[in-house]
């Protein structure tokens, strides 16, 4: 193997090469053409100058005259002062928008301002976090935007530029933030984006809040009701006493209060939009002014939803979340900047499906939550019921409160630190806080009220979870076995499906599996994964042999696939259900016994599929479909492959392994059975559950694989039993007994024989986990020492 070879060095001595260098040949760069804003930017600023300037003076104007201290004659004197304002907004408007240049091509992102002292902001398109345009009025009114330019640290504003010209920048800026190579011009023939919500024909309605519903959600609020409360009470007492005039000092700034907040939660958030587009998700908002705002998934460091009292009745909750850098935004909401909402009022579906779009792959409604104890009645009496906490691998989850709600959703990888607090009672009832950190925002993560040990054994504990998160985030996203090429290849090919590792579904020995939208997902096959084009040709043959046919429970299907930029890639339906794995965890036996049963029934509904090819056989993997005389020759062939990295090692840690393989032969060779569809990998981790007439039921197996093959269909009903004492609940092992007493009763007593005949079989084919699984590696041992 040849390669590049180094530069031949020359002697000064050498006749034949000059020791002069030439001097190299002048090139001047190119000057590139810069771009101002539209005309009509100075115009737009004075006017919105002289709008908060009114309202400004309006505000005090009325407040003195609640305080008897305004006259008319103050006119003669304010009414210059406002003119020699607009006057002087508009001359620094002007001078602004001429001395405001910009360059967005297909190398770089530069905008230059200032008149005297000169600042030019160089963005690197990675750095982008989002792309915002906002609308206010009077620039709505000409069709103009203006374009926010998140970088994490800054935030850069293009005041103002054509609707259309915004929206197309936009959405090239945001493609080339996720890594995408787009050129400027491809989007020079896009179609232009709604006027009323900013949507275009690519982008999907998620969410969308009616009027109705937000003006009714808004008079059931606390916060309007409350200062509504206060101002009739205030009114009603003081007419009473005939004291009207005096209560206007306080009662006219109330109003205003109430005012603003109309302002803020329903002119600014009427017509609420969230929707899915090709970048990542989108909010659009506001009646008079328009906020189309871009939300960063992978920047979203906690969620939370809050459900008021009178809400509770309707079904109805709201849903904020932290985003990392948008502390300086208006988390209530102020229609012109950056918004925390992520939705102002929900119905329980509405929330489930945004939760699972700013947090993919998540499963919330496994997680266990704990109370606190009785003794927290005497801190918290208003409320102490409604005090839980609780956590899986993922994240940790607190709620509280009884007149308004509140549940705090923080995922480990993003916790900063944790902090135990107590106080002087806390101290005499033995009681502690435990403080989730997460950068400010409208999240405050706190388990209230826990017996002192168990708040520290929570803190501490949730620092090693944050730790362990944080290392596995790290190598989801630097996919560390990837060469740097791939990786690019890789983000690029994400990208161009409209997801990236921040909607990470679930991952494997072979392939990760990333949510595109409700009903597809994309299947991205690791490079060092054995012949994956080959594999994902073979699976997509195999299920399209399948089509038509209905054995009762979904079953996988290729849509489409093939190589781009490197990566072989599948686009796959996605399952209507849930992890039947993530819902065993903290499923009660009344609802988890049947489940299992139906586990079961679908597991031997697979042996219903056809195979394209009769007798024993290997269906997927190099070389395959592979022919087979005996069962024991296929299974000894699957074997080869494992055994060979795992033999010595299991020479050292089973003794005796040599006569556990000739009795697993000595059986195999007893067989006699005819040949079916055999998946490999029946395990609650690749099925799917769904709510039934009657309960949960399993409707759906997925990931077929090199494992799936022609052989005995015990293997399958083995597998499901065996496989099931891997799962992390208390009573994984006693359901995994029950389940294979009913596969006793159901088939006879025959197949426990060789229920712990595939035992074995099960336990040398995955022993080469002891490289990447210690805990799978010990399950087989004990299946190898049985």
């Amino acid at each position: 193997m040849t390669g590049p070879q180094p530069p031949q060095r020359t002697s000064p001595a050498d006749p034949e090469v000059s020791t002069t260098p030439e001097p190299p040949a002048a090139t001047a760069a190119p000057l590139k053409q810069t771009e101002r804003p539209h005309p009509l930017t100075p115009f737009v600023r004075g006017w919105l100058v002289f709008v908060a300037i009114a309202i400004g003076w309006g505000r005090e104007l009325i407040t003195g005259a609640s305080e008897n201290q305004f006259e008319g004659r103050g006119l003669t004197w304010i009414l210059p002062v406002l003119g020699i304002v607009v006057v002087l907004a508009a001359v620094t408007g002007f001078v602004a928008w001429y001395f405001t240049r910009f360059v967005i091509d297909d190398e770089e992102l530069r905008v230059e301002t200032g008149a005297i002292f000169k600042k030019s902001t160089k963005i690197p398109f990675e750095r982008l976090q989002s792309v915002d345009i906002i609308q206010p009025l009077a620039a709505r009114m000409f069709g103009l935007a203006e374009l926010r330019l998140d970088a994490g640290n800054s935030t850069t504003k293009l005041r103002y530029l054509s609707r259309a010209k915004a929206s197309r920048l936009r959405d090239y800026l945001l493609a080339r933030a996720h890594g995408q190579q787009a050129s400027i011009r491809d989007l020079d023939q896009q179609s232009a984006a709604s006027v009323f919500t900013d949507l275009g024909e690519s982008d999907q309605r998620l969410v969308q809040v009616t009027p109705q519903r937000l003006i009714v959600s808004f008079l059931l609020s606390t916060e309007w009701l409350i200062p509504a409360a206060i101002s009739i009470i205030i009114v009603v007492v003081t007419a009473s006493l005939g004291v009207v005039p005096l209560a206007l000092g306080g009662l006219i700034p109330l109003v205003i209060g109430m005012l603003s907040l109309i302002w803020r939660r329903v002119i600014g958030m009427f017509n609420f939009t969230l929707a899915e587009s090709p970048r990542g998700l989108r909010i659009t908002r506001g009646l008079t002014n328009l906020t189309s705002q871009s939300v960063p998934i992978n920047r979203v460091q906690g969620v939370k939803t809050s459900q008021p009292l009178l809400w509770r009745l309707l079904g109805w909750y709201r849903v904020d979340i932290d985003i990392l850098g948008y502390a300086h935004g208006d988390g209530e909401g102020n229609e012109s900047t950056a918004s925390s909402v992520l939705l102002p009022v929900a119905d329980p579906d509405e929330v489930e499906l945004a939760l699972g779009r700013v947090l993919p792959g998540f499963d919330l409604d496994s997680i266990e939550l704990s109370p606190s104890p009785n003794r927290a009645r005497w801190l918290r009496w208003f409320d102490f019921w409604t005090l839980r906490y609780g956590w899986n691998d993922r994240t940790l989850i607190t709620e509280q409160g009884w007149f308004t709600h509140e549940r705090e959703i923080v995922p480990h990888a993003k916790t900063q630190s944790v902090r135990v607090q107590q106080g002087p009672l806390q101290r005499l009832l033995r009681l502690a806080d435990v403080h989730i950190h997460t950068p400010r925002g409208p999240v405050n993560a706190v388990a209230h009220q826990l017996d002192e040990h168990a708040a520290r054994e929570l803190a501490l504990s949730q620092l090693d979870r944050a730790r362990v998160a944080r290392v596995a985030e790290r190598e989801r996203r630097s996919v560390a076995a990837v060469p740097n090429d791939d990786r690019e290849g890789e983000a690029r090919l994400l990208t161009a499906f409209g997801t990236g590792r921040d909607q990470l579904l679930g991952s494997g020995g072979e392939s990760e599996v990333f949510a595109i939208d409700h009903d597809r997902v994309l299947r991205l096959y690791r490079s060092r994964h054995e012949a994956p084009q080959g594999t994902s040709a073979q699976l997509r043959t195999l299920y399209d042999s399948w089509r038509g046919i209905d054995i009762g429970i979904e079953l996988p299907l290729i849509i489409d696939g093939g190589e781009r930029d490197g990566c072989i890639y599948t686009v796959d339906r996605r399952f209507s259900g849930r992890s039947f794995s993530s819902w065993l965890q903290h499923a009660d036996v009344a609802q988890r016994r049947p489940a299992l049963v139906s586990f079961l029934d679908a597991t031997e509904q697979l042996q219903r599929l056809p195979s394209p090819v009769p007798g024993f056989a290997r269906l997927i993997g190099e070389g395959a479909p592979q022919q087979f005389g005996t069962l024991s020759e296929l299974l000894a062939t699957m074997l080869e492959g494992p055994l060979q990295t795992s033999r010595t090692r299991l020479e050292h840690d089973v003794p005796g392994i040599v006569a556990v393989w000739n009795r697993l032969h000595g059986d195999l060779a007893e067989r006699s059975i005819t040949p079916a569809l055999v998946h490999g990998d029946v395990c609650p981790p690749n099925a799917y559950i769904s709510q039934g007439p009657l309960g949960p039921v399993v409707t759906g197996i997925g990931d077929f694989s090199p494992h799936t093959i022609n052989a005995d269909p015990l293997l399958d009903l083995a597998g499901a039993l065996i496989f099931l004492e891997l799962e992390p609940y208390a009573d994984a092992d006693a359901d995994a007994g029950w389940l294979e007493a009913v596969a006793v009763e159901r088939h006879g007593r025959e197949i426990a024989r060789w229920i712990d005949v595939y035992r074995r079989y099960y336990g040398f084919y995955f022993s080469n986990a002891y490289a990447f699984d210690p805990i799978l590696y010990a399950w087989c041992l004990r299946q190898l020492s049985r």
